[in-house]
């Protein structure tokens, strides 16, 4: 009789082990469910749902003596200021203007002209509807007006072509 009630002891014991053991292992279980869920929940960021919460993602910062706005977060330069778009087209504005420059030939029969900061390209680009990225090397306002304005990933800006045949600058001896 000692031996039952030895064995009934010891499997009571046994029982009870096993069921302390399981509600430690759920305890620990739900403890590192509550975790995650709180970890998540913190890390989460809050979405720019309107345009005056976007705008407080951009710094201007000063590069080469020049002043960008720049996304903090993703690092890509902003829009265009309405100032920046006037600079670049008054810079192409008469950019291919012949006026005023002069040819100076020399005896060994080359000739030599100084451009005054005509002749320039600028490079534009543009994000497309599908998450593209198009590009053009532009001379004239008129170019980067029609590179803008066009549609698709294959857009390609070329200047007017005017029918006012070569043009010519005055040639010093």
């Amino acid at each position: 009789m000692k031996t039952k009630k030895k064995n009934e002891k010891r499997k009571l014991s046994m029982r009870r082990t096993r069921l302390f053991r399981a509600a430690i292992f759920a305890s620990v279980l739900l403890v590192l469910g509550a975790v995650t869920v709180i970890a998540r929940y913190g890390s989460r960021k809050p979405v720019p749902n309107s345009s005056a919460e976007a705008e407080k993602n951009f710094v201007t910062v000063e590069v080469g003596g020049k002043k960008l706005r720049v996304n903090a977060a993703t690092l890509q330069q902003g829009p265009l200021s309405q100032q920046q778009s006037q600079q670049i087209a008054d810079a192409l504005q008469n950019n291919k203007s012949t006026d005023g420059l002069v040819q100076v030939q020399h005896a060994d029969g080359t000739i030599e002209m100084d451009l005054q900061g005509r002749f320039q390209n600028v490079m534009i680009a543009k994000k497309n509807d599908d998450g593209s990225v198009s590009q053009a090397c532009v001379d004239t306002p008129e170019a980067a007006n029609a590179f803008l304005q066009s549609t698709g990933a294959n857009s390609t800006a070329d200047s007017p072509k005017n029918n006012e045949g070569p043009r010519r600058a005055e040639i010093k001896q």
